[in-house]
C-alpha cells in the first residue's frame, strides 16, 4: 500500500497560493493591449541593440542622385567617395541630403530608448531618496523637501529643460539626460511619500524597531520594497515622457546634434519640406506615437496588475 504522506504533500503543493510574481504575470496576462505594448516595447529594444544589422545603410550615408525622393524608390545613386553609382533602394525615401530616412529611424531607436531610460533612472534615484526621507522622518526635513519639491514641480517642465539644456556650451546627449532627469523627479518623490506615511505606521515597522533596526534598514530592507510597485509603475509611464520629452528638446534644437539622427530633430527638419515631402515627417512622428503609446499601455496594464483589488 503506498505511502498517503507523499500525495498529500503533492495535494497540498497543487493547492498553495501562486506566489507574487506568479500573480503579476496572471493579472497581466489577461490584459491583451498591456502584452501587445509589452511585445512592442520588447521589439524596440531589439532594434535599439540591432541597429547597425538591421539597418539598411549607415545613417550618416548620402547617396547622390537620391536626394529626398520616394518611399519605396529604387534606382541607381552613389556615395561621394564611390567612383560608381549602384542600384539601390529606400523603403522609406530619404531627406533632402539624400539620406535613409529608415536607417536614420531605426538608430533613433537607440536614442529614444537610451533617454527614456537613463533619465528615467536619474529621475527615480531623486525622486526616490527625496520620498523617503521626506516621509519617513516628516517635521522640518518634510517641509524642506516638500517646499524643494512644489518650487520644482511648479516650473513647466518643457521650460525648466530648455533652461537646464542651455546652461550647456554644447547640447549633448548627456545633457539631456541630465535635463530630463532633473525636471521628472517630483511626482515620484511625492507618491513615494505617500506610500511611505502609509507604511511606516504598520506594526511589522514597529517590530523592526524594538528589535533594534536603525533607521537605515528599516528604509531599505522593509520601507522601500513595499514601495516598489508603484514607483514601478511610475517609472514605466515615465519613460513614454521622457521620450516625448526628447524629441521636444531635439526639436528645439536642444538635444541631439546631427548627424546622429533623433525623431525629434527627424521631425525639425522636416518643417520646411513637409507639403512636398510628407514622408519626412509622417515616419518619424509614427514611431514616436507607437513607441509612447506602448509604454503607457504597458504601465497601465501594469498598474492594474500590481492592485491587490483589481478582479478581472
Amino acid at each position: 500500500m503506498p505511502d498517503p504522506a507523499p500525495l498529500e504533500a503533492s495535494a497540498l503543493a497543487s493547492h498553495a497560493p501562486a506566489g507574487p510574481w506568479r500573480m503579476l504575470w496572471r493579472r497581466l496576462a489577461r490584459n491583451r493591449a498591456a502584452l501587445c505594448a509589452l511585445g512592442v516595447i520588447g521589439l524596440l529594444a531589439l532594434v535599439a541593440l540591432l541597429a547597425p544589422v538591421l539597418a539598411p545603410y549607415e545613417y550618416s550615408y548620402q547617396f547622390r542622385g537620391a536626394e529626398h525622393v520616394p518611399p519605396g524608390w529604387s534606382g541607381s545613386c552613389r556615395r561621394p567617395e564611390e567612383a560608381q553609382a549602384a542600384e539601390r533602394s529606400f523603403l522609406m525615401g530619404t531627406d533632402p541630403n539624400a539620406r535613409d530616412t529608415c536607417s536614420r529611424i531605426v538608430y533613433g531607436t537607440r536614442v529614444s530608448l537610451t533617454v527614456g531610460v537613463v533619465a528615467t533612472f536619474i529621475s527615480l534615484l531623486i525622486g526616490i531618496a527625496v520620498g523617503l526621507f521626506s516621509g519617513f522622518y516628516g517635521g522640518w526635513i518634510d517641509a524642506v523637501f516638500m517646499r524643494v519639491t512644489d518650487t520644482v514641480f511648479a516650473f513647466p517642465s518643457v521650460l525648466l529643460a530648455v533652461a537646464i539644456t542651455a546652461v550647456f556650451d554644447r547640447p549633448s546627449l548627456w545633457v539631456v539626460f541630465m535635463a530630463l532627469g532633473l525636471v521628472g523627479w517630483t511626482s515620484i518623490a511625492r507618491l513615494v511619500r505617500s506610500q511611505v506615511l502609509s507604511v511606516r505606521t504598520l506594526d511589522y515597522i514597529t517590530a523592526a524597531r524594538a528589535l533594534g533596526g536603525g533607521d537605515a534598514r528599516i528604509l531599505w530592507r522593509h520601507i522601500l520594497p513595499n514601495c516598489l510597485g508603484p514607483i514601478v509603475v511610475a517609472g514605466t509611464l515615465s519613460i513614454g515622457g521622457n521620450i516625448l520629452g526628447e524629441a521636444g528638446l531635439s526639436f528645439l534644437g536642444l538635444g541631439v546634434q546631427e548627424p546622429y539622427p533623433s525623431w525629434g530633430g527627424m521631425l525639425a527638419n522636416a518643417r520646411q519640406h513637409y507639403q512636398d515631402y510628407w514622408w519626412l515627417g509622417v515616419f518619424p512622428g509614427l514611431a514616436i506615437v507607437i513607441t509612447v503609446l506602448a509604454f503607457n499601455l504597458f504601465g497601465d496594464g501594469l498598474r492594474d496588475a500590481l492592485d491587490p483589488r483589481a478582479q478581472k
